[in-house]
């Protein structure tokens, strides 16, 4: 009768969870039902009233918490790997035991970890693995409150088999039911540190045997069984990045259980590098040979015993438990030989980006061997430590270049929605073609980054051509905004008929110094000359346009300071305040960003007059000039808004940007904003221009638009853009496209990833920013991940030149001999020390800078904030 009440109580839980009532109510609510239930049931427990309310305790709900850098470090002078089981019953503590017996008849030191365990202490997998392979069975302080004796362990005796169980309830139920119920909740990231702890005690224990130590950790359950945060165990151990031993389902159903688990561990990185399973009888494993890759070896084992039977089965079982220890030290060693070997085949073979191969040491290449949220996972040597070296996990400060967007929890996200993608299309060619995923992307993007004022989505593969797309956009729409092509479709098709070259005349761009639109020829057109464009790199490069030198804001010696370009915005203009020189200090300095970045407060203000006095005198030559027909009309504008990436981590005033904006439109001139790197939350809004006040014509993303798992960019555009190449006859068309244009795997990954930045229950940074409001939504906005005052305090160091922390950026500029510049080697000293803070990150010349996800908690900003902070001090 309690079983069935126990059921039905399960189901009211797992309703009420899936109808959204919050979650800390649905669990109390469960609790009490529960504790009056085994209240009313003491005597058929064997425990009366008062004992049951002392072990079940008040129900708690702690927020879930993730592993960070450091926290699932893995020693690899230990051969571990992780044991799942396909479902529940098929022997997955069986097997630990006969791996064990076996490892200790190799004279292997082993450990067996327990994890998370139910039912403790009656059921302990830790007491029959340490029975049955002649070991030491312990307890760390969570497991010894469930069994009310003394904690233990985990390395005690000379025995060299250790068998742990670290955290245990004495509820036989879920992971997330008994802990909830007893009120003794354990984060995820505690089991992963713990786990990762003893794996490198262990790793010191026997770091002297003759042969290579054998860890052992058994997961509770199936492959997707909750732990007691009620995420799924296969992605609570994910961090740790170890080798997986899947115990199959000889049972009836066995095949589409094991099946499944194996795809659910592959999907999420595992590498499953054994199978055993019992031959219940009915061949399943003969089946799983033809499903597997097959590579994939399978241990076949005796049908599993009856109870009382184990010690039989596990002697009936011994050549094959011999024959899978050695192969998985086999495996391990395998392993090792990989990584060791990978940076010798990348100098061999590989030419990596923005690099000097000739200043590449062997030990300065990076062994990536997996990602986890926002850190990698890293291969290394200690020196002095260990041959073998260790799988560390290090903050991805560089963001990938800046691609990333997700913390570990929301990647598996995508990865299921390309899986998903992948299975359904594969890939489809686009043009006059529809797909669903396409529609939820362009949905997604027209309204987010493009609400108010785009109508249209152009798709490419990079942010170089989807800049390169926006020109030839904005090109067409100066011809027709001058009148130089009809506005018309019609007419502008019988126009077409008589027009040729020389009828319109060449233009060019309007744009930033110091901006950077992407690595293609055409894209490298619209920069300024700089070391990316020089006869060494492009000899076609022809700088076309004009440039600008921008003002710059920046935390400077503990104030908000916008710095003044020394000759005037272009080389023939007169300095800003050339004539007002005192007034520069007082108009050009705030105390806090919040005013600093209050468009509308600055508009009416000595700076904004100066601004337009520049602007609109650049307008009047470039007008003259054009008339002479000495230098071409200026047939767009584009830059970067607000923040300049590869040209520095250099902040522009988004003051000089707005009336910048301003002043194109007055006179008919499409603006193309590159929000490649700085769009879709990476500065703290979703779209950039929100920051400036003004919406573009054209506006081209990439990088997180897909959370940084699939390469796909998109360029939005205006109807009005997209009517100038309207009409009859394929020659007015848009004439640009790419193999790739659209793939549905890119659009579906792009369609969740927009999504999920916007998922209040999902993103914890993101905010509401009254006053300002869509006809579909109000605006939403990241809240400060980067404390001001600590920023403040930073920029006043003497190293140090200046600060900038915007939305997900963080960008320290150093003090250095004349410029600095993305030559300067001056950051890699600082960048390298951060290694020891358990963070990667990638100079940037003289400019160090870290990195987060739109989804990055603040309390880990604040950690990295802290580490750079210690590291910029100067060593007295």
């Amino acid at each position: 009768a309690m079983a069935r009440r126990e059921v039905r109580l399960g189901r009211t839980l797992a309703t009420a969870l899936k109808s959204g009532t919050h979650r800390a109510d649905v669990i109390g609510s469960f609790a009490r039902r529960i504790e009056r239930l085994v209240s009313s049931t003491s005597a058929s427990c064997g425990r009366s009233g008062a004992s049951s309310k002392k072990w079940l305790g008040a129900p708690r709900l702690t927020t879930h918490r993730r592993a960070y850098a450091s926290d699932a470090d893995v020693d690899l002078r230990t051969a571990s790997f992780v044991i799942w089981g396909a479902n529940t019953g098929v022997g997955k503590t069986l097997v630990s035991g006969g791996l064990a017996q076996a490892a200790r008849r190799a004279g292997t030191p082993t450990l067996f970890l327990k994890p998370v365990q139910t039912g403790f202490p009656e059921d302990s997998d830790a007491e029959f693995v340490a029975r049955v392979a002649k070991g030491v069975e312990t307890m760390g302080e969570h497991a010894a409150v469930a069994a009310s004796t003394s904690p233990s362990g985990p390395f005690e005796g000379e025995t060299p088999m250790w068998a742990h169980t670290i955290y245990a309830w004495r509820k036989a139920a879920g992971p997330h039911v008994s802990a909830a119920l007893e009120g003794r909740p354990v984060m995820d990231e505690e089991i992963v540190r713990m786990t990762g702890k003893y794996l490198q005690e262990f790793a010191n224990k026997t770091c002297g045997s003759d042969s290579r130590p054998l860890a052992l950790i058994e997961t509770a359950g199936g492959v997707a069984s909750p732990g007691p945060s009620g995420n799924l165990q296969c992605e609570l151990l994910r961090a740790l990045r170890l080798p997986a031993i899947l115990v199959g389902d000889g049972s009836l159903g066995g095949i589409s259980t094991t099946t499944a688990a194996y795809e659910s561990l592959y999907a999420r990185g595992y590498d499953i590098v054994a199978i055993a399973m019992a031959d219940d009888g009915l061949a399943n494993h003969k089946a799983m040979v033809n499903i597997l890759p097959r590579q994939t070896p399978i241990t076949i084992l005796p049908a599993l015993p009856l109870q009382g039977e184990a010690d039989a089965w596990l002697e009936k079982s011994k050549p094959a438990f011999d024959n899978l220890v050695q192969q998985l030290i086999n495996s391990h060693e395998g392993r090792l030989e990989t990584l060791r070997k990978l940076p010798d085949e990348a100098l061999k073979t590989f030419w990596w980006p923005f690099t000097q191969h000739a200043m590449v040491e062997r030990d300065a290449v990076t062994v990536i061997d997996g990602r986890y949220g926002e850190d990698f996972a890293i291969y290394a040597k200690s020196a002095g430590v260990s041959h073998d070296g260790s799988v560390l996990l290090r903050f991805d400060g560089a963001a990938s270049w800046w691609t990333q967007g997700f913390s570990p929890e929301l990647q598996q996200e995508l990865v299921s929605t390309a899986t998903h993608a992948a299975g359904r299309y594969g890939h489809v060619m686009f043009p006059e073609n529809v797909h669903e995923p396409a529609v939820n992307a362009t949905k997604a993007l027209l309204e987010g980054p493009g609400r108010g004022w785009a109508s249209r989505v152009f798709y490419s593969d990079n942010g170089s051509t989807a800049t390169e797309v926006g020109l030839k956009m904005a090109f067409r729409k100066y011809y027709v905004n001058a009148g130089l092509l009809a506005k018309d479709g019609d007419q502008r098709a019988e126009d077409l008929k008589i027009l040729g070259r020389k009828d319109l005349p060449p233009l060019r761009i309007l744009a930033l110094d110091g901006s950077y639109h992407g690595d293609t020829l055409g894209a490298m057109d619209m920069q300024s000359p700089s070391i990316f464009t020089g006869p060494m790199q492009t000899p076609w490069y022809q700088p076309r346009g004009l440039f600008l030198h921008p003002p710059s804001l920046a935390i400077r010696n503990g104030h908000w300071t916008v710095a003044l370009p020394s000759t005037g915005i272009t080389p023939d203009t007169d300095p800003l305040f050339s004539e007002n020189a005192h007034d520069v200090s007082v108009h050009t300095s705030w105390k806090n960003k919040a005013d600093a970045f209050d468009m509308s407060a600055r508009q009416d203000t000595p700076l904004a007059r100066e601004y337009t006095r520049a602007i609109e005198s650049v307008f009047e030559q470039a007008e003259r000039d054009a008339k002479s027909a000495s230098i071409s009309h200026i047939g767009a504008l584009i830059m970067e808004p607000v923040l300049h990436g590869a040209g520095g981590m250099v902040l522009v005033d988004p003051l000089f940007q707005n009336i910048l904006m301003k002043a194109c439109r007055a006179r008919g001139i499409p603006i193309v904003l590159d929000e490649v790197f700085a769009g879709i939350w990476r500065l703290g809004t979703e779209g950039a221009w929100e920051i400036i006040g003004e919406k573009p014509d054209i506006s081209c993303y990439a990088k997180l638009l897909t959370g940084g798992l699939m390469p796909m960019s998109a360029t939005l555009a205006t109807e009005d853009v997209y009517s100038a190449f309207y009409g009859p006859g394929k020659e007015q068309g848009l004439l640009h496209g790419h193999s790739y244009t659209a793939y549905p795997m890119g659009c579906a990954v792009a369609a969740k990833a927009l999504s999920l930045y916007k998922d209040a229950g999902k993103n914890p940074n993101l905010i509401g920013s009254s006053g300002k409001e869509s006809a579909s939504s109000p605006a939403l906005s990241l809240g400060e991940l980067w404390d001001e005052d600590k920023l403040k305090e930073m920029s006043k160091l003497s190293n140090v030149r200046r600060v900038i922390g915007q939305g997900c950026v963080l960008a320290v500029e150093l003090e250095v001999e004349g410029d600095g510049g993305y030559s300067s080697n001056a950051a890699r000293e600082v960048v390298m020390r951060l290694r020891n803070h358990s963070i990667q990150a990638r100079p940037l010349g003289n400019v160090v800078y870290l990195m987060c996800a739109p989804t990055t908690s603040k309390s880990r900003c604040d950690r990295l904030l802290v580490s750079l902070t210690k590291e910029l001090r100067p060593i007295p």
